[in-house]
């Protein structure tokens, strides 16, 4: 895509969800592009994440993982991945016709736009950090009712309602899944950190 149809779907994307939804749907994309993609914005995240921390150090939760722009890029591409085929299995079992490469196609789109707010943000935040707060937050809830257009349109759902139960079926699905994980390896390792 050119750059004046990437702006135009990026204005689409706010102004209609649901038309823009459809229109990422019907890009041409294989699947090794799709792959490729979804590693860029990982490593995209991570760049802008550690930019972040350059200008405007804070705390992290875990130090050790997120200090390190490798990790943290491998901690998304896991989380995108892990994202994507929990809400192409959970609209499955609840009806939804979607495909893996549609289900893709819909959330590495809106984590590109999730970047440009972020780095829109990370300017405001080091000029007036009160509006850079105001449009993290409003990002965010608008964020969810586009997310959710996408999911319906991705798998072809009758209503918002079913998609909502996409959405909360797929964050169960992955909590469950990282609780696990977490139980099953993280268990020593986080312990292991108090004799480090």
């Amino acid at each position: 895509m050119t750059a004046p149809e990437l702006r135009q779907l990026t204005v689409l994307s706010v102004k209609d969800p649901a038309n823009a939804a459809r229109v990422v749907l019907t890009l041409p994309m294989s699947r090794d592009a799709l792959w490729a993609a979804l590693g860029l914005i990982a490593v995209l995240n991570a760049l802008l994440f550690s930019l972040s921390n350059l200008l405007v150090p804070g705390p992290s939760p875990l130090p050790g993982l997120f200090n390190v722009p490798l990790v943290y890029c491998a901690i998304v591409a896991g989380g995108l991945i892990l994202t994507v085929y929990s809400l192409f299995w959970t609209g499955r079992f609840l009806g939804g016709r979607g495909t893996v490469d549609g289900v893709m196609r819909v959330v590495l789109w809106l984590q590109a736009l999730r970047l440009l707010v972020q780095g829109v943000a990370l300017v405001l935040l080091m000029t007036v950090p009160l509006l850079s707060a105001l449009l993290v937050f409003a990002a965010s809830i608008y964020g969810i009712y586009m997310l959710l257009h996408f999911i319906k349109q991705a798998h072809e759902l009758p209503t918002m309602g079913r998609a909502a139960g996409v959405l909360i079926a797929a964050m169960l699905a992955m909590l469950l899944g990282l609780t696990l994980l977490i139980s099953l390896f993280g268990g020593p390792i986080v312990g292991s950190f108090a004799y480090v």
